[in-house]
């Protein structure tokens, strides 16, 4: 009893000493004894944005819509147990790659790596033991723009049968005046690697509990999308949107487009931009909110959680739905590393990988 008094006394002095708009406290204990902690950020306006240590997850993005009413528009799960079980990756980082390697292999430098095959011959988004599993290690900061906080994972050589030891850092950030988060990564390796980091964030701007995209417009400035076969492994061919339900230049509606695109959106747009070059890449509306999505990268995985079937149930209490929610998620295209001519994962000793994504929300 005296122990977890002193443990509660220490967490509770622990959220004393945290920065003003950075509460921290405890969110619990894995199965396997590790402790998890929730940071809630709330800027000068009124915005909240919440994550866990646990698969460095966010959890809650409390934003405003035209009546200055305030919702929490990212879809998350009730507690720490639910996050152990599920597979759907709620708001976490998927690494070392983010999406499908055909037959788990790859080449570099001459030298064939053979990866983890799941049950479709295929590794995915860092299976079996994947980052969004882990418990990664937590630095808070507060400056003159932003507060926020440093996760550190440390990959080791051999991790998921990937060559090279890897550091990795995600800071997420939130502005203090104005309602905008923003994903920064930064990777460093051993010996040459390939890499893929994203996050697996699920978004409805009407409300986590809302169920619908309807109502929901998206404009992505993307010229190009993967062509993939029904396993979603590219073929290698880029093509040209035009014509095409993903032909999102002009806004336009996801829900409307469904029929039109079987089992739902599960596909690799390019952007239009430089490889690179950090710019607006999307802006989308839904619930009286707008969204714009800037990034570095030089695409997104666009999902309409085809997967979901109303039995996982969200922190709101309510079941996911299919269709009810999307994800956007930033990155290099799948199968990259077997693909010359996509843009390139591959990080070597001496390179520093950096990236970021920002989210930046205003009332429609």
């Amino acid at each position: 009893m005296r122990w977890s008094l002193l443990a509660a006394s220490l967490a509770a002095c622990a959220s004393a000493l945290a920065a003003p708009g950075i509460q921290v406290e405890a969110y619990g204990v894995t199965q396997a004894g590790q402790k998890v902690d929730k940071v809630t950020l709330e800027n000068a306006r009124g915005m909240k944005l919440a994550y866990i240590d646990y698969g460095a997850t966010l959890i809650q993005a409390e934003v405003a819509d035209a009546a200055g009413q305030r919702r929490n528009v990212i879809l998350s799960l009730p507690d720490l147990a639910a996050f152990e079980r599920t597979r759907g990756r709620y708001g976490a980082i998927i690494g070392r790659y983010a999406g499908r390697i055909a037959n788990a292999r790859y080449t570099l430098d001459g030298k064939t790596v053979q990866l983890v095959a799941n049950s479709k011959g295929m590794a995915i988004h860092g299976d079996p033991l994947p980052y969004d599993k882990r418990v990664w290690r937590r630095a808070d900061f507060s400056d003159k723009e932003s507060i926020g906080s440093v996760y550190r994972l440390h990959s080791p050589d051999g991790d998921q049968n990937f060559p090279g030891a890897m550091d990795i850092s995600v800071t997420y950030r939130l502005l203090r005046d104005s309602d905008e988060f923003r994903i920064e990564y930064q990777a460093t390796t051993s010996a040459p690697t390939v890499h893929n980091l994203t996050n697996h964030l699920y978004l409805n701007l009407a409300g986590a509990a809302a169920n619908t995209l309807e109502g929901h417009q998206f404009q992505i400035a993307a010229d190009r999308y993967l062509e993939t076969d029904a396993a979603r492994i590219p073929s290698g061919a880029l093509l040209d949107v035009t014509g095409t339900p993903f032909d999102f230049r002009s806004a336009a509606s996801v829900h409307a487009r469904l029929p039109s695109v079987p089992g739902g959106y599960d596909h690799s747009l390019v952007f239009a931009k430089p490889v690179g070059e950090y710019a607006r890449v999307a802006v989308i509306t839904g619930g009286g909110r707008r969204m714009e999505v800037s990034t570095s990268e030089p695409s997104v995985q666009l999902y309409t959680v085809n997967g979901f079937n109303g039995t996982e149930i969200g922190s709101e209490g309510v079941g996911y739905q299919r269709y009810g929610a999307f994800a956007f998620e930033t990155q290099h295209l799948p199968d990259s590393p077997n693909h010359a001519a996509f843009p390139s994962t591959v990080l070597y000793p001496g390179q520093v990988f950096r990236s970021r994504t920002s989210f930046r929300f205003s009332a429609d």
